[in-house]
């Protein structure tokens, strides 16, 4: 299966990716499993909500290709981000948000759906588990990935 990372065209520039989440150790842990997938990628790397918001606007000619959010962080949380980063015409061409959360409830789910988030990651915390579910996120084609109930949650197996 052809990545949708290395779909970019000819390679001009890596495949970007954005993820906020409040918790060092977890952006880490994010950093390192994607670091021994692939190294086409480029990530940005931001504690909350409104410093991914700023880092956006901040970047409005060279946005990511996947933003990744945690939903429960301090200052902004990833709801909040996500119906801003939804209601922003410029952002609206980033093919997709994930949501990124420890939270596995189902009105979570739902929310984050309604919102606008083209899927939903229940966060791993083993290695395994996390490279799993980066991989076939890196797998997707976001550009024609049909967001519907059924698919929005994507785990490991």
């Amino acid at each position: 299966m052809t990545k949708f990372y290395n779909m970019m065209p000819e390679h001009k520039r890596k495949f970007k990716i954005a993820i906020a989440d409040d918790d060092a150790e977890d952006r880490e842990f994010f950093q390192e499993v994607l670091e021994t997938i692939t190294s086409e990628v480029e990530l940005s790397v931001y504690m909350n909500g409104m410093e991914l918001l700023k880092g956006l606007l901040d970047s409005k000619d060279d946005l990511p290709d996947l933003v990744f959010l945690d939903l429960n962080m301090p200052v902004m949380n990833g709801i909040a981000a996500l119906t801003e980063i939804r209601n922003i015409d410029v952002f609206k061409k980033i093919p997709v948000i994930a949501i990124y959360s420890t939270s596995t409830s189902p009105k979570d789910q739902i929310d984050t759906f309604n919102l606008g988030a083209d899927a939903y990651i229940s966060k791993p915390n083993d290695y395994g588990v996390l490279k799993r579910v980066l991989q076939k996120v890196l797998e997707i084609d976001w550009t024609t990935w049909n967001k519907d109930k059924d698919n929005f949650i994507i785990d490991s197996n």
